[in-house]
C-alpha cells in the first residue's frame, strides 16, 4: 500500500507558448475568461468522479490522504484566486489533503501580483514554482518569454512579503548563443535572491516547436557538448558551495526543500492526475487523459472519466521504472528497498548491464545503494535507458 500519494492539477492554457514549449497548453487570446470557467466547471465534475473511482478501486472504508497537490500547466497563475480556491475546496473534501501537505502553484513572474500573492497564501497554496528560465532579458526573449529580470525581482520581493517561505526557481541552460560566462551570471543572480529550491534544465529541442522548425532550418545553433559539460560541472560545485543540496539530476535544495511531490515521480510512487492532457499511475497503472479540450468537456458532461490511453505494467516494467527513475536522485536506488518491493534483486533482472556500468564507472556501489557516479550524472541518458521499457 503506497502511503504518501500526491495529485496533479494540470491547467492547460498560457498567454502565449514559449518558443521551446512542447507541453499540452493551448495560448489563450484577450477575453479567454470564458474559456478558463468554462474548463474550471469540467474539471471541479472531474475530481468527484475519480473520488467515486477511488472508492471502487480500494474501499470507501480506507480513504487515502494526499500529501502533495501540485498545480502546473501551462500557466496556472492565469486563474482567479478564486478560481484556484474552487478547485483547491473541491480537491479537499474529494481528495483529501494532510495537514502538512506541500502546494504548489506554477507561475510565471509576468502573469501574478501582490494581491493575488496574499490570496494564494490565504487559500493554502505554500509553494511557489516560477518559471524564471534566465536572469538576462536578451535570453528571455529569445525563449519567447513574456516577462523580464525586473518581472522576477518584483515577484520574488511581493511573495515574500506575501508570508511565502519556499520558492522555486526552473532556469535553462544550454541555450542558443549562451556561454558558459551568461550561464553563471544567470545562476549567480538566482543564487542571490535565495529560493529554497532550484531547478536547471538543459534545453532539449523538441521537433513540434517553433524552435523545432527554426533549428532545422539552421536558424538557431545550440552550445557544443563540451560548453554544456562545463555549465553542469561548475553548477553543481557553484550550488553546493552556497548550501544547495544536489539530489535529483536537475534538482538543487536547501537542507529541508527538496521538492516533494516530484519526489513521488522519481520515486515511482502514486499519484492521480486530473485535468486535459493529466497522467496518473496506480497500482502499477498509468493512464493519460485526454488532451484535445472538446472530447474532455464531452466526456466529463456524461460523467465519464476522460482516460484516453493506459499501460499496465508488470512486476518487470514497474521495476525498471523504479530503477530508470531512482537513479536520478543523487541517493540512487536501495538494494533493499528493491527486493522488498519486488521480491528480486536487481542484478537478477539487468546482471550485465548494471555490472557493465560498474565497469565503466558509470554506477557505483556504496552503502548498499545503487546510484550514478560524477561521470555517470554527464552520461544519464545512457545508463537510464537500459532500463526503459523492460515491460
Amino acid at each position: 500500500m503506497n502511503e504518501r500519494p500526491g495529485i496533479y492539477v494540470h491547467i492547460p492554457f498560457c498567454q502565449r507558448k514559449c518558443y521551446y514549449c512542447d507541453f499540452v497548453s493551448y495560448p489563450l487570446d484577450k477575453g479567454y475568461s470564458d474559456v478558463i470557467e468554462r474548463y474550471l466547471v469540467a474539471l471541479l465534475r472531474e475530481i468527484p468522479l475519480r473520488r467515486s473511482w477511488l472508492n471502487k478501486t480500494q474501499g470507501a472504508s480506507n480513504p487515502y490522504v494526499f500529501h502533495s497537490l501540485y498545480i502546473g500547466g501551462g500557466t496556472p497563475s492565469i486563474l482567479s484566486v478564486e478560481q484556484i480556491g474552487r478547485l483547491m475546496e473541491v480537491i479537499r473534501r474529494c481528495l483529501p489533503l494532510s495537514e502538512e501537505a506541500e502546494i504548489t502553484l506554477e507561475a510565471n513572474p509576468g502573469t501574478i501580483d501582490a494581491g493575488e500573492l496574499r490570496g494564494l497564501r490565504q487559500i493554502g497554496v505554500n509553494r511557489l514554482s516560477l518559471g524564471v528560465q534566465s536572469f538576462d532579458d536578451v535570453f528571455l526573449a529569445r525563449l519567447g518569454r513574456l516577462h523580464n529580470v525586473n518581472d522576477v525581482l518584483r515577484v520574488v520581493e511581493e511573495a515574500r512579503m506575501a508570508g511565502f517561505r519556499d520558492l522555486s526557481f526552473d532556469l535553462m541552460l544550454g541555450l542558443p548563443g549562451q556561454d558558459l560566462a551568461a550561464w553563471q551570471e544567470t545562476l549567480a543572480r538566482a543564487v542571490k535572491l535565495r529560493p529554497e529550491h532550484i531547478s536547471c534544465y538543459e534545453l532539449t529541442i523538441e521537433p513540434d516547436t517553433v524552435y523545432g522548425q527554426w533549428y532545422r532550418q539552421g536558424k538557431i545553433t545550440l552550445p557544443i557538448e563540451d560548453t554544456v559539460i562545463s555549465m553542469l560541472e561548475w553548477t553543481g560545485q557553484y550550488l553546493a558551495d552556497h548550501g544547495y543540496e544536489h539530489y535529483e539530476i536537475s534538482n538543487y535544495a536547501l537542507p529541508g526543500y527538496k521538492a516533494r511531490h516530484n519526489l513521488i515521480y522519481w520515486q515511482n510512487r502514486w499519484y492521480l492526475g486530473l485535468g486535459a492532457g493529466a497522467y496518473s499511475y496506480w497500482q502499477g497503472r498509468r493512464w493519460g487523459n485526454t488532451y484535445q479540450l472538446k472530447k474532455y468537456h464531452d466526456l466529463i458532461a456524461i460523467d465519464e472519466l476522460p482516460e484516453e490511453e493506459e499501460e499496465i505494467l508488470d512486476l518487470r516494467g514497474q521495476a525498471g521504472e523504479t530503477m530508470m527513475l531512482g537513479l536520478r536522485l543523487l541517493e540512487g536506488v536501495s538494494l533493499a528497498e528493491f527486493r522488498a518491493r519486488f521480491g528480486i534483486s536487481m542484478w537478477e533482472l539487468w546482471p550485465e548491464d548494471i555490472d557493465g556500468f560498474l565497469a565503466q564507472g558509470l554506477l557505483e556501489l556504496d552503502r548498499g545503494r545503487l546510484r550514478l557516479s560524477s561521470r555517470g550524472l554527464l552520461l544519464a541518458n545512457q545508463v537510464l535507458c537500459a532500463f526503459v521499457g523492460s515491460s
